[in-house]
């Protein structure tokens, strides 16, 4: 039986003045669901400094998002990542990056939206190196703009105050040959249950 191994980044851009925590990551497919705590994350800093993305906490320095283990195949697939949002003077909220996952059909043995590794990919998605989903909690983002660009669904639900505290993604993971060489895949896969 072929398994299945996804490679996703969560990421979250952290407001302004505030700070950011993956607090949990659900993943839920045709017949499975799991819940990955905050322990099997660390956060790092991307290029923009603002934004941040987990990590597996065993995975070399080099390495970005983490590798799962699919526990049998799946038509559909959902990640939700819950983040805590915490802004000075006010107490802590949480915000939700609900993606659908727009799957490669057959299921590959290795999957990734690292956009940067998808170069090399035949029929990869047609999207630009570093265009990846990302949570934006900040209502004076410009972020909404941009991704409107994009052929894929994206639905914001807003708090009174202006803050994204749901969104709502569709975001395509792309096939990787499972013999290559990438440096910023995990070396470790989290095996839920």
């Amino acid at each position: 039986m072929q398994t299945h191994t996804i490679h996703i980044t969560p990421r979250c851009r952290r407001p302004v003045r505030g700070q950011v925590f993956l607090k949990r990551l659900r993943v839920e497919g045709d017949r499975f669901s799991f819940s990955l705590p905050s322990s099997c994350f660390r956060l790092v800093p991307a290029c923009n400094p603002r934004v941040l993305y987990a990590t597996d906490t065993r995975a070399a320095e080099t390495a970005r998002g983490v590798r799962l283990l699919l526990p049998e195949k799946t038509d559909r697939l959902f990640t939700t990542a819950i983040w805590q949002v915490t802004l000075p003077g006010e107490p802590a909220f949480d915000v939700l990056h609900v993606i659908q996952w727009l799957l490669p059909l057959p299921l590959a043995a290795l999957m990734s939206d690292d956009t940067w590794l998808w170069g090399a990919v035949p029929d990869a998605p047609a999207l630009s190196p570093g265009d990846w989903p990302v949570m934006e909690p900040d209502p004076s983002s410009q972020f909404p703009r941009r991704i409107r660009r994009r052929s894929f669904s994206v639905i914001d639900t807003r708090n009174r105050r202006g803050y994204i505290i749901r969104r709502f993604q569709t975001f395509p993971l792309a096939p990787l040959p499972p013999e290559g060489e990438y440096d910023s895949l995990p070396d470790v896969v989290i095996h839920p249950g």
